[in-house]
């Protein structure tokens, strides 16, 4: 992916004024690389995303735009489907995938370990880390009112994306982190739920080597993005709650129609998930 280097005073400090609550103008996006391992087993496995920030003067949102989009399009495949054809609806859990008969009708699969299907909005303004997900076809909102986090300031030093960087450390939720930040983009923000340090967070990673998320790009927007909170029917809940929700996804989605006999189908196989958050 190019690379975006920001060398110019960043125009989110003078964005449009908010038109509502959950609504704001990106003036800078981050693309970052999230390396998660997960557990096969035995072994770790690694797999890599890429995740993009928008930054906007009071939100962000943080995900990983192509896996929304496979989502999206699995949802249209169902939503697709004329009622009036239907003729049987079959909802299966913990399917082996190998015994699954493919020969009859037309099946689709979605691999949920396939990308990030989580989004994030951090609301500066109301004090809030609001969560989006899809799982299992429910979609789930969470509200996390985080709070201040207590970062530890340390003297240690890195260059990322030529920018010159200084360590933080965080005790967060059952797990330690360290990040990097840099003093010379004067942004308060970073991936996934991480902000509070004076300058844009550039790489953070856990002690125990689960969990590396690294910026690889920035780039000024010339054209503001609106971050919106997408509008539907979520099942609202409080951060525990949407955790275990969320910490259950299966590994697969699968659906099939034959002749109007529809079959949905969860699969449970495949690398045990790996939570960032351990309490």
């Amino acid at each position: 992916m190019k690379n975006f280097f920001v060398i110019t005073i960043f125009a989110f400090l003078v964005s449009p004024t908010i038109a509502q609550d959950e609504t704001d103008q990106a003036t800078v996006r981050c693309y970052y690389h999230f390396f998660q391992k997960e557990k096969a087993g035995d072994k770790n496995i690694t797999f890599r995303d890429t995740l993009t920030l928008d930054i906007g003067s009071q939100m962000s949102r943080y995900y990983d735009e192509r896996k929304i989009q496979r989502d999206t399009d699995f949802s249209a495949i169902v939503a697709d489907y004329n009622p009036n054809t239907i003729k049987s609806i079959t909802v299966l859990q913990n399917v082996n995938p190998d015994l699954f008969d493919y020969s009859l009708g037309d099946t689709y699969r979605n691999n949920t370990f396939d990308g990030v299907s989580e989004q994030i909005f951090k609301d500066r303004k109301n004090g809030n880390i609001i969560m989006l997900n899809t799982v299992s076809f429910g979609r789930y909102k969470g509200t996390d009112p985080v709070g201040t986090l207590n970062w530890n300031i340390e003297s240690d030093t890195a260059v990322f994306l030529d920018y010159p960087c200084q360590k933080a450390s965080l005790q967060f939720r059952g797990r330690n982190y360290e990040a990097w930040f840099a003093p010379q983009i004067p942004i308060n923000e970073g991936p996934w739920k991480f902000f509070g340090l004076p300058g844009l967070i550039l790489k953070v990673k856990d002690t125990e080597g689960m969990f590396d998320i690294e910026c690889i790009g920035l780039e000024n927007l010339d054209t503001p993005y609106t971050i919106e909170i997408p509008k539907g029917e979520y099942v609202e809940c409080n951060r525990k709650d949407y955790n275990k929700v969320v910490n259950k996804k299966d590994n697969s989605q699968m659906i099939n129609n034959n002749a109007g006999n529809i079959t949905i189908a969860s699969v449970s196989v495949g690398p045990s998930f790996q939570a960032m958050e351990l309490e």
